[in-house]
C-alpha cells in the first residue's frame, strides 16, 4: 500500500513539474515573440525616422534623433533577435514537450547527447502560417530596398549619408534564410509522413545510410542549416547591384556587378536545393520528428 501511494505521489509530482515547465515554456515563447516584434519595429521605425529627418536642417539640431535611429537600425535588432531566439527555442521545447538528461548517453571520447528532448510536432497549418509571416517580413525588408535601387525612389532617395536600405537587406536576408529553413522543415516533415505511410519507417529496422543521416539530419540539422544559409546568400547576392543600377548608374557598373550577383545567386540556390534534398532523407535517420539531442 505504501509503495502504491509513493508511486502515485511521484506520478503527481511529475505531472506538476511538467505543467510548470509547460507554463514556463509559454512565458519564454511569448517573451521571445515580443522581443522579435520589438526588433522588427526598431528596424522599420529607424528607417522611417531617418526618412522624416532627411530633409531637415543640417545645423546639428537633429543629430540626436539621427543617432537614435542609427542605433535602432544597427546592431540593436541583432542583439534583441538573439535573445528572442533563445526564448523561442527553449520556450517551444518546454511548451510542447520536455528536455531531460539522457539516461544512457553514448560512451565516446567526446561527450555527446547528454540531454534529449521530446516535443509535440507543430501542425502543418501553423507551420504554413509562420512561413507566410516570414515571407511577408522578407518582402518588406528585401524587396522594397532592392526595387528602390532600380528606381531611385524611397528608401534610396533618402541619400547615401542616411542610407538604411542595406540594414534592411541584411536583416531581411536573415529573415528570408529562416523562412527558407522553415520551408525545408515543412518538406522534411511531409517527406517523413510520406515515408511512414509507405512503410519505410519500421521500428527496429535500420534504413540504409542510417548512421550518416542520423548525424547529418538529426544530430546537427545540417539540412536546415544548408537551406537557411542558401537563403541568406541568395538575398545578399543583390547587394552589389545597389550602386550599379538606378537612374544615375552606367552600363559598365552593371556589367561589373552582374557576374557577382549571378554567381552568388547560383550558390544560394544550390545550397537551398541541397538542403531540401537532404531533408527528404530524414526518415533514414531512424528517429522521430519530435525529438532531438544535444551536441555535448
Amino acid at each position: 500500500m505504501t509503495d502504491e501511494l509513493t508511486e502515485e505521489a511521484l506520478a503527481q509530482r511529475r505531472e506538476r513539474v511538467a505543467a510548470s515547465n509547460r507554463a514556463f515554456g509559454r512565458v519564454l515563447s511569448v517573451g521571445g515573440g515580443i522581443l522579435a516584434a520589438i526588433a522588427f519595429v526598431l528596424l522599420v521605425g529607424g528607417g522611417l525616422v531617418m526618412t522624416a529627418v532627411a530633409g531637415g536642417p543640417d545645423d546639428g539640431s537633429l543629430d540626436g534623433i539621427r543617432g537614435v535611429a542609427a542605433v535602432a537600425m544597427g546592431a540593436t535588432p541583432g542583439v534583441i533577435l538573439l535573445l528572442a531566439m533563445c526564448g523561442l527555442v527553449a520556450g517551444e521545447q518546454l511548451r510542447r514537450g520536455a528536455m531531460k538528461r539522457n539516461p544512457a548517453p553514448p560512451d565516446t571520447v567526446l561527450p555527446s547527447a547528454s540531454m534529449v528532448s521530446r516535443f509535440r510536432v507543430l501542425p502543418v497549418g501553423w507551420h504554413v502560417f509562420w512561413i507566410v509571416v516570414g515571407l511577408l517580413i522578407s518582402v518588406l525588408l528585401v524587396l522594397v530596398p532592392v526595387v528602390s535601387w532600380f528606381t531611385g525612389g524611397w528608401p534610396a532617395s533618402v541619400g547615401d549619408e542616411n542610407d538604411f536600405s542595406r540594414y534592411w537587406v541584411i536583416y531581411g536576408s536573415i529573415g528570408f534564410g529562416v523562412t527558407v529553413a522553415a520551408i525545408t522543415s515543412l518538406i522534411k516533415k511531409l517527406s517523413y509522413y510520406r515515408a511512414q505511410a509507405a512503410g519505410k519507417v519500421q521500428q527496429g529496422v535500420d534504413a540504409p545510410g542510417r548512421r550518416f543521416w542520423r548525424f547529418f539530419d538529426y544530430r546537427w540539422r545540417f539540412d536546415l542549416w544548408l537551406s537557411g544559409l542558401g537563403g541568406v546568400i541568395l538575398v545578399l547576392a543583390f547587394t552589389p547591384l545597389s550602386s550599379a543600377v538606378g537612374p544615375t548608374s552606367s552600363s559598365s557598373e552593371l556589367a561589373d556587378a552582374l557576374p557577382w550577383t549571378l554567381s552568388f545567386c547560383a550558390l544560394g540556390l544550390v545550397l537551398i536545393v541541397a538542403g531540401i534534398v537532404c531533408a527528404t532523407q530524414f526518415w533514414r535517420a531512424g528517429e522521430e520528428l519530435g525529438s532531438g539531442e544535444s551536441a555535448a
